[in-house]
């Protein structure tokens, strides 16, 4: 069996409508999970929860950009090459496991926190779990057959919240999420395999690994640099600062990334596959890059500002406890709307096949950032807790500002060789939006005041954002504007 050729512009289009269809619904339901649980979780629950996390992360970023991503970039692949990745990234994620069960006693010392092993342990078969969906998974984004696996992986992850939910309620505090992830990767694996074909062969798959060795290594080694320096926060935070801090940041955290998730991970799960069909037209090449930081900017600006402008009533409706948060969550969003940019370009380089390229800039922004961290942490060690997760996160925002503009560049005008007005000038309206829809967002709550009702106060401010975001978007931006005309016509 071989695969290669291009994709026509409807099946693109039909990818791209399932992509947005899959992380918009684990959007809307991840987003519920996540402050209904966080209602009955306390902070420092949470922050151990995310400290187990970490590895469990870093291990599915391994899977996913090793041997899988080199069989959705490489432009021929045969079914050896489908068995090969399945096995080395199973044999990878078995291995990652076991290390994680042998160094947890000691993630645990690190940052004084003795529940923090038994969650792992709990989490360490979640890395498997995962591992065993990940080649069929990428079959299908290969093929962009999206709609095979949209609405069940979205009933996987109703399920599991479900049960995540009701673990919280029952008061089982850091173990709820424990319960969520296992079920979440437990039916996701079960899943994926009723929605493809394949199924892997054993034996004679040398050749076919060294084939996909060189991309997979650069990748893994990008992925890794992306990991450190995405995640130093919390590898560091633990040895300063105490769980109640670590599990305000990273709630911060994991809201900005939900909503990257739909803007960002929509275009993502579809832009490597196709552009790396392109690659010999950099014309096309550049105008369908164009298109794919368009739209995610479409969709990641203004939902970045409206989020900044209801941060503070939307923790408060959470728990007063949550509510110290609402800071860094700002400062946060502001950071996800510079990284944007390289997490869009990060496939085209990939499929320019470059991933050397980003890795040596990540490791550099890993480098800066942990120094940047540690001296934080020695400074704000005393600090209120509050105080200390703001400082990382404008800590954050510097070291990944610098570097996007750096990554932007490189990936631009020396790997792409693409002008940045062909790439980047369609998302200035879109920024626009954005930032007009925070200054809306922040009048009106200064207008309310602190004593007005909490709910009624993030409707009011989240109405607001989201009127003037779509006003300025539909006048500002040409293509967004057409878009709410065709659906008006449908309508």
């Amino acid at each position: 069996m071989s695969e290669a050729g291009p994709h026509s512009s409807g099946t693109i289009r039909r990818a791209v409508v399932w992509s947005y269809v899959l992380t918009g619904g684990n959007f809307a339901v991840t987003g519920v999970v996540t402050f209904v649980m966080a209602a009955f979780v306390p902070p420092a629950e949470f922050g151990v929860m995310a400290l187990a996390l970490v590895w469990v992360t870093f291990a599915q970023m391994l899977m996913q950009h090793g041997p899988a991503q080199a069989v959705i970039q490489r432009e021929d692949v045969t079914g050896r090459h489908f068995d090969a990745a399945f096995w080395s990234t199973l044999g990878l994620a078995t291995a990652f496991a076991a290390i994680l069960a042998a160094i947890a006693p000691l993630w645990a010392i690190w940052n004084g926190t003795p529940t923090l092993a038994y969650v792992c342990w709990a989490l360490a078969p979640v890395i498997v779990l995962n591992a065993l969906g990940v080649i069929p998974d990428a079959i299908l984004r290969r093929r962009m057959d999206m709609k095979r696996i949209s609405l069940r992986v979205l009933t996987v992850a109703l399920i599991s919240g479900v049960l995540g939910v009701g673990a919280a309620v029952a008061g089982l505090g850091v173990w709820a999420y424990a319960v969520q992830q296992i079920s979440m990767s437990a039916l996701t694996a079960l899943v994926v395999w009723t929605v493809t074909e394949w199924r892997p062969r054993w034996g004679g798959i040398g050749p076919a690994l060294g084939d996909l060795r060189r991309f997979s290594l650069h990748s893994l080694s990008e992925v890794t640099a992306f990991f450190v320096s995405s995640r130093i926060d919390a590898l560091v935070m633990g040895a300063f600062f105490g769980p109640a801090a670590i599990g305000l940041y990273r709630f911060a955290v994991r809201i900005v990334e939900m909503v990257n998730s739909v803007a960002a991970g929509g275009i993502g799960q579809v832009s490597l596959a196709d552009l790396s069909r392109l690659t010999s037209d950099r014309d096309a090449f550049g105008r369908r890059l164009g298109q794919f930081v368009h739209a995610a900017a479409m969709l990641m600006y203004p939902a970045l500002g409206i989020l900044a402008a209801t941060a503070g009533p939307l923790l408060r409706l959470a728990g007063e406890e949550w509510a110290p948060a609402a800071g860094a969550l700002r400062v946060l969003c502001a950071a996800g709307a510079i990284t944007m940019l390289g997490s869009i370009l990060t496939p085209a380089v990939q499929a320019a096949g470059r991933p050397g390229v980003g890795a040596v800039i990540g490791w550099v922004e890993a480098a800066v950032a942990a120094i940047s961290i540690v001296a934080v942490g020695l400074w704000m060690r005393d600090a209120a807790v509050g105080s200390q997760v703001l400082a990382i996160a404008w800590t954050v925002f510097a070291v990944q500002g610098v570097m996007t503009v750096v990554y932007v560049w490189v990936a631009l005008y020396r790997v792409l060789r693409l002008t940045a007005r062909v790439v980047l000038l369609p998302s200035l309206p879109p920024l626009v939006a954005g930032l007009a829809a925070l200054g809306a967002g922040l009048l009106i709550e200064s207008l309310l005041g602190a004593g007005f009702n909490v709910f009624l106060g993030l409707l009011l401010t989240g109405f607001t954002a989201v009127g003037v975001a779509v006003l300025l978007l539909t006048g500002l931006d040409s293509r967004a504007r057409g878009l709410v005309v065709s659906l008006v016509r449908r309508g």
